[in-house]
């Protein structure tokens, strides 16, 4: 036996006399948990030690664990003080020491953050955090997950805007990241919005928005390295947000003069889309000539319908598309699409926003190089609003098909065949 893996296994043994002595594991089980961690940790040991060796390892010391708990809980047996967590303690060194030997493993680095989130190990789970993103700050996905466990387990809007924010410095060009952080403010501005009306305020939104740029309050790890960088800044990687306080945020109104004009509040600006121009601005200006992360920002600017702003921030990136890209078929269809975001069916407003769409889808049918795309998009829309056909009155059921049959004649003058021509016969048939 190694001297390393003797060391580990003898500072275990006075928590397996004490589970021995109160009963909760029997003389044999005790031996049988000694032999499974020595063969553990001589395999951890080795010189051709995998990752995978210490997540089998702390499965099993997780498993065991658990068991104990129900024994304990069984037999009314108690342990006080730290020896109650004595074997979460354990769990936490096998990942601080499978993340020291293997620190580029990035599942290895989430599943221990995952861990301390079962445990509610707040303090140790911010420190993962940050060790994990010292060390790979240029993949994105993981700026994203420390943004949402910013949100669900601290309830720190400001901490995950934090994250993004320096995740942008280092993955400028990631369009995912740029999208996750539109999405983001848009549920901010959500929370915003229904505080101002409710009256209450919005959870962790201290310290929200930094005027000089890049907000990193709240994100303490302890490293002096990644707090000297947090200070620097960028001015070319700056996005540069409107001044908002912390009262105007969790909707409370400020004393203000007579005089004082409504639009003049910083609060006003952020409810009406000013951060999500500027996020969009800046996430064209580092990705140039990419249509599709414009398209992206369409697609996740018309789900949020309920927010105040989406027509104004839809009509930004549609006229950025159109402008930008007009022969493209995904930005014409996004620009064809434009004017039912956000309208049901039911009101008296769609059937003249379907007629702007139809306009619209003329207009791209003469531009874009690809136009069986256009079509196929386009005949989806169609269809799937006569799928609602329980909330359609009977003219504007008509009036689609009348549509729908002209966009069939329109693919035969252009010798194309519709991709769903099947479910257009069927519609056109009733």
């Amino acid at each position: 036996m190694s001297d390393k893996a003797r060391f580990y296994l003898e500072q275990g043994l006075p928590e397996l006399q004490e589970l021995e002595r109160k009963k909760i594991f029997t003389k044999e089980e005790i031996q049988s948990i000694s032999r499974k961690r020595s063969h553990f940790e001589h395999r951890i040991a080795a010189a051709r030690c995998k990752p995978g060796d210490f997540l089998s390892y702390a499965t099993y010391e997780m498993n065991l664990d658990a068991l104990r708990h129900k024994r304990m809980k069984r037999l009314n047996v108690r342990m006080k003080g730290s020896a109650y967590h004595l074997g979460a303690r354990r769990i936490f060194f096998i990942f601080q020491r499978a993340t020291r030997k293997f620190h580029g493993d990035v599942q290895l680095w989430k599943t221990y953050a995952e861990f301390c989130r079962a445990q509610k190990s707040h303090g140790l789970l911010r420190k993962v955090i940050a060790g994990m993103l010292r060390l790979h700050p240029t993949k994105a996905d993981l700026w994203v997950y420390a943004a949402q466990i910013a949100v669900d387990e601290n309830e720190s809007m400001a901490e995950a805007r934090g994250y993004l924010q320096r995740g942008l410095r280092f993955c400028r060009h990631a369009r995912e990241l740029w999208v996750e952080y539109a999405k983001f403010e848009c549920l901010f501005i959500g929370r915003v919005a229904a505080a101002a009306a409710s009256g209450t305020q919005v959870l962790g939104v201290e310290g929200a928005a930094d005027p000089n740029g890049l907000s990193l309050e709240g994100i303490e790890d302890g490293d002096e390295e990644m707090e000297e960088d947090s200070s620097v800044t960028l001015e070319a990687d700056e996005i540069m947000l409107p001044t908002v306080t912390e009262a105007e945020l969790n909707g409370e109104q400020e004393a203000t003069g007579p005089l004082q004009r409504q639009e003049e509040r910083p609060n006003e600006k952020v409810l009406e889309g000013v951060i999500l121009l500027i996020v969009f601005d800046e996430a064209v200006s580092a990705n140039p000539g990419d249509p599709s992360l414009a398209i992206s920002f369409f697609t996740l600017f018309e789900q949020f319908t309920t927010l105040a702003c989406q027509r104004r921030i839809l009509d930004h990136v549609d006229e950025h598309l159109t402008t930008t890209y007009p022969t493209n078929p995904a930005a014409q269809l996004c620009h064809v699409r434009e004017p039912l975001v956000g309208v049901p069916v039911t009101t008296v407003t769609f059937p003249a926003a379907l007629k702007v769409a139809f306009k619209r889808f003329g207009e791209a049918r003469a531009k874009c190089t690809d136009k069986q795309s256009l079509y196929d998009g386009f005949v989806r829309i169609l269809l799937d609003i006569l799928a609602q056909e329980d909330s359609l009155d009977e003219s504007l059921d008509k009036a689609l098909r009348l549509f729908l049959g002209k966009l069939v004649r329109w693919s035969q003058d252009d010798q194309l065949e519709l991709a769903n021509k099947e479910q257009v016969a069927v519609c056109l048939a009733r």
